[in-house]
């Protein structure tokens, strides 16, 4: 993966980006929920609508700690 953008899944951040998971965890973009319709299934977008965070602020941060 080379960025970090609204469509991915936080999976894929997590699987590719490890060092990210004490931040996600922070922002509670990462938690332990399981099933079909666990935050970690979902895209970066629609977890940052859940949690009211700034996707465009986020996705900055993201892309700048990798």
């Amino acid at each position: 993966m080379q960025k970090i953008t609204a469509s991915t899944r936080i999976s894929e951040i997590l699987n590719e980006y490890p060092e990210l998971t004490d931040y996600l965890m922070e922002l509670r973009l990462c938690r332990t929920d399981v099933g079909p319709d666990s935050i970690l299934s979902w895209e970066l977008s629609r977890a940052a609508a859940e949690e009211g965070l700034d996707l465009r602020s986020l996705l900055v941060e993201l892309n700048s700690r990798i």
